[in-house]
């Protein structure tokens, strides 16, 4: 299930943001790209159940510039995100309707059959990239994390303030893995999860892995992010530092 946080706070809507990238075309789905198209290191980033939102666009600029890496963000939903004024989820009209998108368009086994497909694009247009990433906000989180298995294309794996939090997930995952949770999810999977993380028998997922709850709305790095506020922009601002930091450590240090 989701979080109730995600289910009872609208997204916050911004405007003025100019994004520093550009839409193309990979594998059939509209995608956002922004940064070096030559850079050796890259992101794949799964946006919440919102889609493109200014908040999430900035984000993505923020990890291409704090690191130098590539960074794509697909549209899985391969339309817009979900209807914003469906939040909160306070009648059964609104449930059903976020129930329909979840089990539609946001179909969380989809988005890792996407995943994978992306991937497979992305190293024939970006060959130059040798090591890859993957971010999942709320939704795409779980996403994020399914596809952390033993056979999965990346070498590391970051889930913010994620949705749909299930503890047996994390023994799954084979790369290190970062989890920035918020007030919102349930602090008794996040600490199950940092439990299995922190004693996994992969030394590598068990020693380079980190789990950390923000004091912070959930969303607050993606659509619920309401950056006309200072204290918002502050934590918003925190959480994507320490993202960059995550990649520097794990991603870009092994070239």
């Amino acid at each position: 299930m989701a979080s109730k946080a995600c289910c009872k706070i609208p997204p916050v809507v911004i405007e003025g943001y100019t994004p520093k990238g550009t839409y193309s075309d990979l594998g059939g789905l509209n995608t956002y790209v922004t940064g070096d198209k030559d850079a050796k290191t890259a992101v794949i980033a799964v946006f919440d159940i919102f889609g493109f939102t200014p908040q999430i666009i900035q984000g993505a600029d923020i990890i291409a510039a704090g690191g130098n890496h590539l960074v794509i963000m697909p549209n899985f939903f391969r339309g817009p995100g979900i209807d914003p004024t469906l939040f909160p989820v306070d009648t059964p009209e609104k449930t059903a309707k976020v129930t329909e998108f979840i089990q539609g368009p946001a179909n969380v086994e989809q988005a890792v059959k996407n995943l994978q497909m992306i991937m497979e694009k992305a190293t024939i247009t970006y060959p130059g990239v040798e090591r890859w990433a993957v971010i999942g906000y709320c939704w795409g989180g779980k996403a994020a994390t399914l596809i952390s298995g033993p056979s999965t294309p990346f070498k590391i794996s970051i889930s913010l303030h994620p949705g749909f939090l299930k503890s047996e997930d994390a023994t799954h995952i084979t790369i290190p893995h970062l989890l920035l949770a918020s007030r919102g999810e349930s602090a008794d999977e996040v600490s199950k999860i940092a439990v299995i993380l922190k004693n996994h028998v992969n030394e590598v997922v068990r020693t380079k892995s980190h789990v950390e709850t923000y004091d912070a709305v959930h969303g607050w790095m993606a659509a619920r992010a309401n950056l006309g506020d200072e204290d918002a922009l502050r934590v918003y601002k925190k959480g994507y530092e320490q993202v960059v930091d995550y990649l520097t450590d794990h991603l870009t240090a092994a070239l």
